[in-house]
């Protein structure tokens, strides 16, 4: 019988075999180096008459869409903890379980035949995978992947977790003098330097994406936390937000003016005397920020920038 355990087994075993392999590398003979593994394969091969009932009865208990919802959250999560640039509202989160529903209903209608040949498995996954190309595209534009179109094997772009002692020295924080409440925007899975403040005394929260688990550990991307005016007495963003801001700058097909809606919003939500401490630095909105008559001071360190609302 097949369960529900060998499913999700099925894919943790698919999606580690595609782990750091690039969707956009053609090799000679025209295949990707994505694709199904030999294991996976022989399992559907032989126990296909097994995996039809059982994506049929997922049908029949309404467990089907929760399958779909958490083969697209694993795929996300795996894309962006190997780019730390890809970016997925919640649109492409629907176009995605989209292309997954086709899969799993094509699986389930190949599962059907009494033989099963290797054509009719690399022409279903291979049609697959070509829709997740596009996706792709659709989602992140052209630029940032042509890297990927060097070599088979991709070069992550991962974010890593700064301990908080490093975090608050670099952006030149005085946690004594904090003006509170504070949100950490991009604060890691870790949450450090949310916790560390915390543990001294300071009410602090955080958002990021693939968060679990603390209260004040907000599982949102920066586009989709809803940032209140009058909110923060401070926020802080190291190697987040303007990391990736500057990446979209410098991109042809970047989304630069979603950016600088969202810093606007950023710095809107500050209260009076509230500010946005971020590294790496933003010259290019800074100085019009100075030159506008926006209601904030700019403070430009070697490593930080501080943005003051005067009023």
């Amino acid at each position: 019988m097949f369960t529900l355990t060998d499913f999700n087994e099925l894919i943790e075993n698919q999606l580690f075999y595609n782990r750091n392999k690039s969707f956009f590398y053609t090799f000679s003979n025209g295949k990707l180096p994505i694709g199904l593994n030999e294991e996976n394969r022989k399992t559907l091969k032989i126990k296909s008459n097994e995996i039809n009932k059982f994506i049929g009865k997922t049908k029949v208990n309404f467990t089907y869409e929760k399958i779909l919802k958490k083969i697209c959250e694993k795929n996300i999560k795996l894309l962006t903890e190997s780019n730390q640039y890809l970016y997925f509202d919640k649109e492409d989160y629907k176009n995605l379980q989209t292309i997954y529903d086709t899969l799993l209903e094509k699986i389930y209608i190949l599962t059907q035949k009494t033989k099963i040949f290797d054509k009719d498995i690399d022409d279903l996954f291979d049609s697959h995978y070509k829709k997740l190309q596009e996706f792709l595209i659709q989602s992140n534009g052209v630029e940032i992947f042509k890297k990927y179109e060097e070599k088979p094997e991709i070069f992550p772009v991962k974010c890593a977790e700064y301990n908080p002692e490093f975090q608050i020295k670099l952006l030149n924080i005085d946690i004594f003098k904090i003006k509170e409440p504070v949100l950490d925007i991009g604060c890691g899975v870790e949450g450090n330097l949310v916790k560390f403040l915390r543990e001294n005394g300071i009410e602090a929260y955080g958002i990021d994406r693939n968060l679990k688990g603390e209260s004040y550990l907000f599982n949102k991307s920066w586009f989709e936390y809803k940032f209140k005016m009058n909110t923060w007495g401070t926020v802080i963003s190291h190697m987040a937000f303007s990391n990736h801001f500057m990446h979209h700058h410098l991109r042809r097909d970047g989304d630069f003016k979603k950016y600088a809606q969202q810093y606007m919003k950023v710095l809107n939500s500050l209260k009076p005397e509230g500010c946005f401490i971020y590294g790496p630095s933003l010259s290019f909105i800074e100085d019009v920020l100075v030159m506008s008559n926006q209601p904030y001071s700019v403070d430009v360190g070697e490593h930080w920038t501080k943005i003051t609302k005067v009023q």
